[in-house]
Order: C-alpha cells, then structure tokens, then sequence
C-alpha cells in the first residue's frame, strides 16, 4: 500500500492565551456530528478539510502539551501550495474562533460571567465554512439529537461515494468529508431519501445548496469577522429556518445576543429556573416566552447565548458524570436531556 505524504502546518497561540483545545473543541453538538472525530486518549481532533481548489483532504489536529501553538498534519496532498496551507489554516481557525475579535469577545465574556472563565469556557465549536453550519443547524429541527447525527454521518457518506473517485488520494475517513454547496446541490431528494431520513429536509437542504452556488444568498455577509455592523437577519431566506434555525446560524457566526429555543432550551429553563411552560406541539414558541428567557440571560448582554450554553454544558457533564472532551463517539446520543430522563426512570 502505498504511503501518503503528510505536511505540517503551524497555528501560532500566543495572541490567544484564552485558548486550550479541548475547552474550544467540546462544547457544542457540532464537535460531534460527521465527519469531525475528537480522540479524548490523545485531546486530538480529525477531519477532511478542503485545498484552495475544494479538494477533500484529511488532517489531524493537535495542541502538544505545554505549548503555544496548533499542529496541523494534513495528508493527501501531492504538495502543499502556500494557498492550501493558508485555506487549511483559515478554516481551522474558524471552527477554533482564533481571531482577534473572537479573542476579544471571549474576554469580555469572562468579564461577565467569572465561573465560565474559570472553567475556560468562552469559545463555541463550529464548523469550517458558515455553510456547514448553517445546513447542519437545518438537520436540528424536530428530530432526536440521535437522528441529527445519523444525517450529518448520512450526508457525508453520500458525499464519499459520489466523488471519491476525485480524492482517490486524499485519505479520507470512510464516511468522506461533509458535501460543500456545489457538492450538495448536485443531488436529488430520491439520493438522500435514500440513505438516510431526512424526508422534508432533502428539499430544504438542496434548495439551500442551489442558493448559494446560483448566488441568492450570500453566506459570507453574515460573517461577523467580515463586516462592521450586524447584518439584517431578515434577509437570510432560508427554506425551512425558523427562529431556532436562525439564532442557532446567528451564534454560528459569533451573535451571541439571542438564545435559540427549542424543546431542549424549554426543558433547561424548567429544570434550572422554574420557568413553567405548558407543553407545546410541534411549532414556534410564543413570544412572551422568548422574552423572559432572554431575560434571564440580559446580564450578559451581548452574549446571551455564551451564557445560556455554559449551563447546557455543565448541565449535561453533571448528568453524564463526565466532560464532553471525555465522551467517546459511542456515547453522543446520550448528550440530551431527553436521555437524561429515561436514565432516571431507572
């Protein structure tokens, strides 16, 4: 069998003191959906990123012990251009939020909130394009978590088997690299009814995909590292995103100011502050609801949402015994409260 290179690409830390790679990597579902892959044995992170040309390629991330900077080992490549190492390094650093604004936001997060400080909490896991993330917070919607991860898995196993022969040397996982747009929009709801379940979501997820690539929404807009002010929300049309979408893609791009509701975010709030609500069928939530959760959580304007997961996440890691950084893949579908009830049942 033939070996594949492998090239060494270096992200510096030393401007990002706030940052450890565990605490920035598992925090938020995302981390574990396909094809992202942490090792807790090794706090190593693994999964197929794209050359400048889109091309798939597999790395491996790590932080060595003790030190101030990111390794990067990419394999597959037949040489590493300036340009791919420098798309490489792009993304990892926005699914890790290594900029200078990210950095600032997170201090003045712990400014705000000093127990999320001290348990180096600040920077929410997302993925490497805005366009993941946002077809990604699609596969949420009215579902067991269970079922969002068996998508996002079907997703890019379909992906592998459609064009892997143009990857024939990139390494990749066997269930292949997450479709970009272009790769997406190339499908039919039959394809993807097919694999998985995603019934109406095969529509909305493809119709996402075409509106990028035909130019009717441009995710890169709502990137807040590329603008000054805050984009207008309401201009993001996107089939089938409702408000949880919407806020779930705003914190995705670093908002922080609205907290996404959904069943979950209802059943945090009873269980950790009494807030009583009767149980609603599928649906939006009213929004004298939506108020006095954002109530709850104004003390740390702007970063509402920052706030409102660090209880998620604390909640989840007193229940399971365990951190998330520790949970090995097995073990994912049990992060929801649901399976927290079922347990107790028990």
């Amino acid at each position: 069998m033939e070996t594949l290179p492998s090239y060494n690409c270096i992200i510096h830390l030393e401007k990002f003191p706030t940052f450890t790679i565990e605490k920035a990597m598992c925090n938020h579902g995302f981390f574990m959906m396909a094809p992202n892959c942490w090792e807790p044995s090794t706090k190593s992170f693994s999964r197929p990123l794209r050359l400048a040309d889109s091309t798939s390629v597999m790395t491996f991330i790590s932080q060595p012990p003790g030190k101030d900077h990111l390794v990067i080992k990419v394999y597959g490549a037949s040489i590493l251009w300036l340009k791919d190492e420098l798309a490489i390094q792009s993304q990892v650093k926005r699914m890790l939020r290594l900029s200078d604004m990210d950095e600032q936001d997170v201090r003045d997060f712990h400014k705000l909130h000093p127990e999320a400080e001290a348990k180096g909490f600040g920077r929410l896991f997302r993925s490497p394009t805005l366009f993941e993330d946002v077809a990604k917070s699609l596969l949420l919607r009215f579902c067991p978590w269970k079922t969002s991860l068996d998508l996002a898995k079907a997703l890019c196993f379909l992906q592998y088997k459609k064009f892997k022969s143009k990857r024939k040397r990139a390494n990749i996982s066997s269930y292949g690299d997450f479709p970009n747009a272009e790769e997406l929009a190339s499908f039919s709801e039959k394809e993807l009814k097919g694999k998985g379940n995603f019934g109406y979501r095969a529509r909305e997820l493809i119709m996402l995909a075409k509106q990028v690539v035909d130019g009717e929404i441009y995710l890169s807009k709502f990137e807040k590292d590329h603008i000054g002010t805050e984009p207008n929300w309401s201009k993001l049309k996107i089939n089938g995103a409702g408000p949880f979408t919407i806020k779930t893609i705003m914190m995705c791009a670093g908002y922080y100011s609205y907290i996404p509701i959904d069943s979950e975010t209802m059943r945090h709030m009873d269980e950790f502050h009494g807030l009583k609500v009767h149980k609603r069928k599928r649906g939006s939530i009213n929004l004298q609801i939506r108020d006095k959760i954002q109530q709850i959580y104004k003390r740390y304007d702007p970063f509402q949402s920052l706030a409102y997961w660090f209880e998620l996440v604390n909640s989840y890691e007193t229940e399971l015994g365990k951190e998330l950084s520790e949970l090995l893949p097995s073990e994912y579908h049990h992060v929801t409260g649901n399976y927290e009830k079922e347990k107790k049942k028990f």
